[in-house]
């Protein structure tokens, strides 16, 4: 079953909504397959673009160079400097602080801290608004280039098994050089307790790595039925990808969920002109021990849509070695097995290598450690 997990680790960025009603105006595709393949294949193509430009962007390459700095520093530059935030006389009462047990206080360390990388102090000025820490981010900074900042800190109790404090909204901002490039906002957190369960009601958060925005969200429609979605966009929108989906409950006794309690799960992911929806029966195959490839066949359902007209769906075949393997079903009546796409190869060996491809200037670093 390794290409059905693989193809479905790529497809599991959903999209979701009630039980689905088939469209009959959908316009279908009038391509053929060898047509219809190469649109996949040049919008795979076009994801990992994104990917690529998201480990290349400006935060990226801040983070690093940051890691090679302090890789190198043979000064201790930065473990000086941040030994030295236990000097500051607002930084003590955090020494004995037992967050998240007991909460966090932001008004209590208000305040602009400056770091003089000559003396190695922390200098401090007041304000009643916002914790900000002004300091060089390389050993060889001639200033003080960067700045993290934190205020609009709320915070509740949850009351878990081991009560915690949890933030409901903030808003952190890292800059370098003038130019933000990092941001976390919690614009909101509200859940219920179901018994010792926290069950959320409405979170929205975003995360923010120049040049690229990550959105998150989690609605509860009502007690059975769950949203959640994601979205990354660049700041000039040439690249935009985004995740929803839905999960219906058949119990809210949400202490002793089981997958068996999950009617269905559907959704889509969207990639720029590429569209994946998915839609899975959960209520009868996860009650199936073994379920056999026509019983997941009946109960998932994944269809590809670009730019709107539906090319295809994927669907998983068996041969007589009893191999398992995912095929596209184009609208021509075309089967193409989807490990001979243009960058997915046999069992996804093309797309996690142009993958690691992307990746390596992290790889390589965390190999060395």
């Amino acid at each position: 079953m390794k290409n059905l997990f693989f193809t479905f680790m790529m497809f599991s960025l959903f999209s979701c909504s009630d039980d689905p009603v088939e469209d009959t105006t959908t316009p279908v595709s009038q391509n053929t397959a060898e047509e219809d393949q190469e649109q996949v294949e040049r919008s795979v193509e076009m994801f990992m673009d994104c990917l690529q430009v998201l480990e290349t962007g400006d935060f990226s390459n801040l983070l690093i160079n940051l890691y090679d700095n302090v890789d190198a520093d043979t000064t201790d530059f930065h473990e000086i400097m941040i030994e030295a935030i236990e000097n500051i006389p607002n930084y003590q009462p955090l020494i004995d602080l037992d967050y998240p047990n007991e909460p966090f206080n932001i008004q209590n360390y208000f305040g602009t801290y400056t770091y003089n990388s000559q003396l190695e102090t922390w200098t401090t000025e007041e304000s009643n608004s916002i914790i900000k820490m002004e300091f060089p981010m390389f050993t060889d900074s001639n200033s003080n280039d960067t700045s993290i900042s934190l205020s609009g800190v709320t915070e509740v109790l949850l009351d878990i098994e081991d009560p915690i404090y949890i933030p409901t909204s903030l808003n952190l901002i890292m800059s370098h050089n003038d130019q933000n490039m990092l941001a976390l906002n919690i614009e909101n957190v509200s859940y219920t307790m179901s018994g010792e369960i926290p069950v959320p009601n409405d979170l929205n958060f975003n995360i923010y790595m120049n040049p690229f925005t990550h959105e998150f969200s989690i609605d509860k429609i009502n007690d059975d039925l769950f949203s959640f979605g994601y979205s990354l966009s660049s700041d000039d929108g040439g690249c935009v990808s985004q995740i929803e989906a839905s999960i219906k409950l058949l119990s809210t006794d949400y202490e002793n969920l089981e997958d068996t309690d999950i009617d269905y799960i559907s959704g889509s992911f969207t990639s720029n002109s590429l569209k994946l929806e998915f839609n899975i029966d959960a209520e009868y195959l996860f009650a199936l021990d073994d379920p056999t490839v026509i019983q997941i066949n009946n109960f998932v359902d994944v269809n590809v849509f670009e730019e709107g007209v539906l090319l295809g769906e994927i669907v998983l075949q068996e041969d007589a070695d009893e191999e398992y393997s995912l095929h596209m079903n184009f609208m021509d009546g075309m089967s193409v097995n989807v490990e001979n796409f243009i960058g997915i190869g046999i069992d996804g060996e093309e797309f996690t290598q142009t993958l690691e491809g992307i990746f390596a200037r992290y790889i390589d670093r965390l190999d060395d450690e």
